[in-house]
């Protein structure tokens, strides 16, 4: 069964038992808490591994090991292997994301053509369905928000990451940058 069905179910069940004259609150039954603590958490790791990009790029690109050895073995390594786990932790966390909006906003058609359904049949609709689907679409708006606040900071660190790295990749260091940075991380939609 649908999860919209099993929701106006439900609001059904408890219109159809009165009892009292106010209706009872209704949470919206997504949660996207998991997901955004899980993203908010690759960003402040990007944030991290900047930082130690950033030590190491201070020591130039050279060292005791040769001219470009600081660039090719430290800092090319903290964008491409750190900075890059980074970049796909953030971009699958957003795909997550993404996944369950297109979800709720699934259930919430699905919840329209029940409603319409079960009213044809004869049964009114609930007064507070409309609270309910605004509720529901001011947490996905909500999510969205702070989701994309999130990938903006993690493209930011990453184009600053590789600017960082291909700035050094000069003289005798010439072409061994990382190379351009990904396409950003696009924004939920």
């Amino acid at each position: 069964m649908r999860t919209g069905a099993l929701v106006f179910v439900a609001l059904l069940a408890l219109t159809a038992c009165g009892g009292s004259s106010a209706p009872a609150p209704i949470a919206v039954p997504a949660n996207f808490n998991s997901i955004e603590s899980a993203m908010s958490s690759a960003v402040t790791q990007e944030s991290t591994d900047l930082s130690a990009e950033s030590n190491d790029a201070a020591s130039g690109p050279g060292d005791s090991a040769g001219a470009c050895y600081n660039l090719t073995a430290n800092v090319d390594y903290d964008v491409k292997t750190n900075i890059g786990r980074d970049v796909q932790n953030v971009t699958y966390d957003a795909g997550n994301l993404q996944s369950a909006i297109s979800t709720m906003r699934s259930d919430i058609n699905n919840l329209h053509t029940d409603v319409l359904a079960v009213a044809n049949e004869g049964t009114p609709i609930p007064a507070d369905i409309n609270a309910f689907i605004t509720s529901a679409a001011a947490q996905m708006q909500q999510a969205m928000a702070k989701a994309n606040g999130e990938i903006d900071q993690a493209n930011r660190t990453t184009s600053s990451a590789y600017d960082t790295a291909n700035a050094m990749a000069t003289g005798p260091c010439s072409g061994d940058g990382p190379g351009s940075a990904p396409a950003p991380i696009a924004h939920i939609t």
